[in-house]
């Protein structure tokens, strides 16, 4: 059924194989090829990526014929109908969870300081650019620059780096600058500044089940970033407020 439905999700968006690669973060179509041929389905993060490119609901991209549009349900429709079926209790336990999603996802336009026109500005030394696109690559000889921001700024921040490009919008701009701090551990969901194949990315960090990592664009013009070596990842830090 995925295979059916890949192929048809394709070619009803006018989307080529080269173009669907791009867009999941691989360099050739082979893969895309085998899993239309039905040979192996792709990683579970890789069908979360899928079902987000073509704004269809996971289950149905592994389950239904995408072809016969009634079978197709709103993403939407799924959440109501589940928590219509929940008892009081566990009504009252997601409500909570997604206030505090909501939360968090408010939290993170304070993560980035912004360039207002305003005379209560300072200038500080950034270390560099991060990519919010398909990579800014980082050179190591790279000095740090100044640039102007609104004033006061964190005084407990590891790095500061330039945003380039628009794949973290609608939180992260073009031009703006956030602030990076190190930390021990990583959790999946997290907005980090990463380093791979030689360029330097602003993405959010997802990891599936099986452990493999991606980098991924809020904005869903952008293609992801997939990890196939995690060795070859360096991760500098998590951007804050």
């Amino acid at each position: 059924m995925f295979s059916d439905n890949l192929k048809y999700l394709r070619e009803k968006n006018n989307m080529s194989q080269i173009e669907l690669a791009t867009k999941l973060g691989r360099k050739s179509t082979s893969s895309i090829s085998e899993w239309e041929k039905g040979k192996y389905q792709p990683k579970a993060g890789v069908l979360s990526d899928i079902a987000h490119i073509f704004n269809v609901n996971l289950d149905d991209l592994m389950n239904k014929d995408l072809r016969n549009e009634n079978e197709v349900s709103s993403p939407k429709l799924d959440v109501l109908s589940i928590f219509n079926q929940l008892n009081l209790k566990r009504r009252r336990a997601v409500l909570k969870f997604a206030v505090k999603q909501l939360d968090e996802q408010r939290q993170e336009n304070k993560n980035v300081i912004t360039f207002p026109n305003k005379h209560n500005t300072t200038t500080i030394d950034v270390d560099g650019v991060l990519s919010a696109g398909v990579g800014e690559y980082l050179d190591d000889n790279s000095e740090p620059f100044s640039v102007t921001v609104p004033a006061p700024v964190p005084d407990n921040y590891d790095y500061a780096f330039k945003i380039n490009g628009s794949s973290m919008e609608p939180y992260y701009h073009d031009g703006q600058v956030v602030f990076i701090k190190k930390v021990g551990q990583y959790r999946d969901g997290q907005t980090v500044a990463a380093i791979y194949d030689g360029c330097a990315y602003l993405k959010r960090l997802a990891v599936d089940d099986d452990g493999y990592a991606t980098l991924v664009s809020l904005n869903p013009d952008y293609p992801n970033v997939r990890i196939d070596d995690k060795e070859g990842m360096k991760l500098l830090g998590v951007a804050f407020s």
